[in-house]
């Protein structure tokens, strides 16, 4: 930052030099991609109290008590360079036989970071559910080989601190296809252990996105054919920032995990926002197109994300909700992002422009929304209180 830190703290409105620093509102938070420096005045007004940059870390930045959330990145090995030319078909690149896959950190890098940060909250993979693009791609695993991963990773942390917290990567989102990708991941896991998949904390990602084989938005998850009757495909790209959606797939997770034996875990959604930013309708008015369905616009994405808040602080639902949480139906959120490039996603929905060494106006709603319900937000959040053990691996 290159303002006066007391200058900056009288325009920002946070506490006087000196002030004892407020409790972490520990069930909000955000996604951050570059290297901000968290323990900035200006960043710790935002108020958040939980953060993930998709990394492990020994020694993570924790200003005024924030939780770091630690992700554990694996991938199916294939027959062609993760990333490369072909890396993304799956004609020209298959999987390895036998199937195998690769994670970062090691196992024994692993052990070492979960001793050093006990009663961690760990997410085991991210977005396994997405089949790589050109050049790119997250942590796409077939559900069977992710169950014996995740077992592995599991037991590691386990080993190292019992009191670790353990949760599954974020799928994209509760549609039909991701479920079913969720329903093989956990019928694997008793058939190659014996026993229930063992998770202390459950995860998702709430985007809404088309479901449409190598092409934008979700595509399909890995293991399932191109033509697949059940991927979502929406009449209109303006749904992704459908509220009535939004809390449709939140109910169907909670109600997957309900009939799972699962409904007494904490639900973190550790990934969401608004990531297009293109016009989702045109109208012509007889001279010219006028858009009048624009991602690209800075209340469009203030509007949404002020709505998603309300909506995760205050949506209760005792038939599938956390009731050790007053039956809420999600615990912690993870806005994406903080600081995330103009030129990636929408730039709209970055809380701060690194560039402009300032906040956005959504960083600006973000900031205020927190101070306004703080007193919520740092209401302890409950988590399972069975003995966190550590699970023998059982023989295959």
């Amino acid at each position: 930052m290159r303002l006066l830190p007391l200058i900056l703290l009288l325009l920002l409105g946070t506490a006087q030099v000196g002030a004892d620093p407020q409790p972490p509102a520990l069930r909000i938070g955000y996604g951050v991609l570059s290297g901000v420096d968290l323990s900035d005045p200006a960043i710790r007004s935002l108020g958040a109290g939980i953060y993930n940059n998709w990394r492990t870390e020994k020694t993570p930045a924790t200003p005024d008590g924030m939780h770091f959330v630690q992700t554990v990145h694996v991938h199916q090995l294939l027959t062609c360079p993760l990333n490369s030319e072909n890396a993304w078909n799956r004609e020209a690149c298959p999987y390895l036989e036998p199937h195998s896959y690769q994670m970062t950190p090691t196992l024994a890098e692993l052990g070492a970071v979960a001793q050093a940060q006990p009663g961690a909250l760990w997410l085991i993979g991210n977005e396994m559910d997405r089949r790589d693009w050109h050049l790119g791609g997250q942590d796409e695993m077939l559900p069977e080989l992710y169950a014996t991963a995740y077992h592995d990773i599991y037991t590691t942390i386990k080993a190292s601190d019992p009191t670790a917290q353990a949760a599954i990567g974020g799928v994209i989102q509760a549609t039909p296809l991701r479920l079913a990708w969720l329903d093989r991941m956990w019928e694997s896991y008793a058939e190659q252990y014996g026993e229930a998949m063992p998770v202390d904390v459950w995860n998702v990602h709430n985007f809404v996105l088309r479901e449409v084989f190598q092409n934008y938005g979700a595509d399909l998850p890995p293991g399932f054919a191109a033509d697949d009757a059940r991927a979502v495909v929406y009449e209109s790209d303006w749904t992704h920032i459908d509220l009535a959606i939004f809390d449709a797939q939140i109910r169907t997770f909670r109600s997957w995990m309900a009939a799972r034996g699962q409904q007494e875990k904490p639900l973190i959604v550790s990934e969401y926002g608004v990531l297009y930013r293109h016009c989702a309708y045109w109208r012509w008015t007889g001279e010219t197109f006028v858009c009048d369905q624009n991602f690209s616009d800075e209340q469009v994405v203030i509007d949404f994300m002020l709505a998603t808040f309300d909506y995760f602080l205050t949506a209760r639902d005792c038939t599938i909700g956390y009731g050790a949480d007053g039956c809420r139906l999600v615990q912690r959120w993870l806005w994406f992002s903080l600081d995330h490039p103009a030129n990636g996603f929408n730039a709209y929905a970055r809380l701060f422009d690194s560039d402009a060494d300032a906040f956005t106006p959504a960083g600006i709603a973000f900031r205020d929304w927190v101070a306004a319900n703080r007193e919520a937000l740092t209401q302890p959040i409950p988590t399972d209180d069975r003995p966190r053990v550590f699970l023998p691996r059982v023989a295959k």
